[in-house]
């Protein structure tokens, strides 16, 4: 889970959680020219000493993703402004839970308006992440 406003999320493995700041993540990976923040559900290779106060997750050293990003293009299926989410269809016609919290400009999706997100996954779900409304650049 990464908060990209507050720039800081946690890696977890079953239980386990430590904290990391965007300062110790090492997005780039070789042939992704322009990678994103973490990705929420993305793999990620976590250091950190082990040493925390009681009751607080223990902190990373570093936080490196392990895999490329997966930009995907598709088109807005279901979008509900007063809720602030819908689905999207990527071209493979996977769907993709949308969150207006992940629109990086603001401007608000409507159905069958193309988009450019991350492929991330929550709670097990495909999600998209730091979507870009028209496409990238769009």
């Amino acid at each position: 889970m990464f908060s990209p406003e507050k720039m800081y999320g946690f890696a977890s493995s079953g239980e386990a959680k430590v904290f990391f700041h965007q300062g110790v993540f090492v997005g780039g990976v070789e042939g992704a020219e322009h990678a994103p923040p973490p990705i929420v559900g993305e793999r990620v290779l976590v250091d950190y000493d082990g040493e925390h106060t009681e009751g607080q997750a223990p902190k990373a050293k570093s936080a490196l993703r392990l895999d490329p990003p997966v930009l995907v293009t598709g088109i807005v299926t279901t979008f509900n402004a007063q809720k602030g989410w819908g689905f999207a269809a990527g071209e493979d016609g996977k769907s993709f839970y949308l969150h207006r919290s992940e629109v990086e400009d603001g401007r608000l999706p409507i159905e069958g308006q193309q988009v450019s997100f991350y492929a991330g996954f929550k709670r097990g779900r495909p999600r998209a992440c730091y979507v870009q409304v028209g496409g990238l650049g769009g």
